[in-house]
């Protein structure tokens, strides 16, 4: 990790952070591998005790924003050791999803996906590094769920941000916590 990097661990900060596939792969272009990160984002809920405020998976990259403690604690569990986790449980997930595709289909896709899949062991799944920060005022949660919602159809993968089924604003706007439930009730301040 560079030592500049500095990252603020403080009681009741939301962290907005990004993290990108290795080689920016788009290893979420299948359905089966996106549903196999949301089911990490549970895992990793009630192994760390942290609260999900809004997340999109895009077909190479990640936005989540999460609250880093429990609903009834003021310690906070490092922005770190949740990337640790999520990456490191969601890595071996998605790639046992992929090798499911890839024995179904003989390719994931696309040229570069199947150079991937055919090169040599290991094969990471993630870029080493993730972009993030904290978030403390209220315009600025709204303003990056309004971005992470809006991602799909910016990207011309959906027309309407409800037909992407990988992100909370179906969660938000419809009530639908059918993939997963988002941990905050929209309320300010957010403890």
């Amino acid at each position: 990790m560079p030592s500049r990097l500095k990252r603020q661990n403080e009681p009741n900060q939301i962290h907005f952070t990004t993290f990108c596939c290795f080689r920016r792969l788009q290893f979420f272009r299948h359905a089966i591998v996106r549903d196999a990160f949301v089911e990490t984002m549970k895992t990793v809920r009630s192994k760390l005790t942290i609260r999900w405020i809004g997340y999109v998976v895009m077909p190479e990259h990640v936005h989540l924003m999460v609250l880093p403690q429990a609903d009834d604690s003021d310690h906070v569990v490092t922005i770190s050791a949740i990337l640790h986790d999520l990456k490191g449980i969601s890595g071996k997930s998605c790639k046992q999803a992929l090798r499911s595709i890839w024995q179904q289909n003989r390719s994931l896709g696309t040229q570069p996906l199947d150079a991937w899949a055919l090169g040599p062991d290991p094969k990471p799944f993630w870029k080493p590094r993730a972009h993030d920060f904290n978030i403390m005022a209220e315009a600025k949660v709204i303003e990056k769920l309004n971005y992470i919602h809006n991602n799909p159809v910016r990207r011309g993968l959906v027309d309407r941000p409800e037909q992407w089924k990988w992100g909370s604003f179906r969660y938000y706007e419809l009530g639908d916590g059918s993939s997963i439930t988002m941990d905050w009730d929209g309320g300010f301040p957010v403890v």
